[in-house]
């Protein structure tokens, strides 16, 4: 048995050898190929649905359901279906029927006055939506559609806006116009999300380091972590000081803080209707 363990062994090393023995280039289109057309992680196929049942699921959804969720099933004052366990897991209309009907416990008021036959359809044609949905989570669809992320209520968003952002922001200063700035809801979205607003001057980091005994040094901030600190002083030039611990004293004043603080309290809600209010700046 060992013998028969050392020469398995033995050839698997050669064979690692052989491949690394290999233009780099070769390997990696053979790999980027092997990963285009690997179905291993790719989830079953879904059964196809009765036409005529997702078209009339099609017609109860929209007079019923997407007010709340979206044509898209993303969600609007109400939560994205495509990321509903519910919907996902859903077969048979066993988890769907249930929300509709107000009989889920997760959902014990959520009961729309439609029949059984109606909430059995509108769960086909949520199932049917899902069953196209993309590669890394893509809106269902072929990737050619124009992804539509104004799907919030614009004055929720001003509402918003006025009690978080409205001590840095102004929608008669700073972000006056910005609709015709920046013109594309979803770049804007992008750029607002993480702190970057296209069209509006960046705020520059600032830094005070305060060593032993020594005036503090400020300036705008380069670089920072646990071991080095950088910074641009007034006069151009840079300074790099070492850090041992809390000395010296690093403070720093970064006026995206705000946005970061932000990102894991923001539902998605939030974040559609700040949008929604945001493309009114015109």
């Amino acid at each position: 048995m060992r013998g028969w363990n050392t020469s398995r062994s033995l050839r698997l090393r050669v064979a690692a050898a052989a491949v690394f023995m290999l233009p780099a280039g070769f390997a990696l289109r053979g790999l980027a190929q092997h990963i285009e057309t690997s179905t291993f992680n790719s989830s079953p196929l879904r059964p196809k649905e009765d036409p005529k049942a997702v078209a009339r699921g099609k017609k109860a959804y929209e007079a019923n359901c997407q007010s709340c969720h979206a044509a898209d099933l993303r969600g609007g004052p109400g939560p994205s279906i495509l990321r509903s366990q519910g919907a996902l897991t859903d077969k048979n209309g066993e988890n769907i029927t249930a929300i509709i009907q107000g009989q889920d416990k997760m959902f014990p008021n959520h009961k729309y006055a439609i029949s059984n036959d109606d909430s059995a359809a509108v769960a086909a044609f949520i199932r049917s939506n899902l069953a196209l949905i993309g590669s890394q989570g893509r809106a269902p669809g072929d990737g050619t559609q124009k992804l539509n992320v104004v799907v919030g209520n614009a004055e929720h968003g001003k509402q918003y806006f006025e009690a978080k952002c409205a001590s840095c922001h102004s929608a008669e200063g700073d972000l006056k116009g910005y609709a015709k700035k920046v013109s594309d809801p979803k770049t804007m979205q992008a750029a607002w999300l993480r702190g970057n607003h296209l069209g509006v001057p960046q705020p520059t980091i600032k830094v005070t380091v305060t060593q032993t005994g020594a005036k503090p040094v400020e300036g705008t901030l380069i670089h920072v972590d646990d071991f080095l600190v950088t910074l641009q002083l007034p006069d151009g030039s840079v300074k790099t000081i070492r850090r041992n611990g809390d000395i010296p004293k690093v403070v720093v004043k970064d006026p995206l803080e705000a946005h970061r603080n932000l990102w894991p309290v923001l539902a998605d809600n939030d974040i559609h209707d700040i949008t929604a209010y945001l493309v009114t700046l015109k």
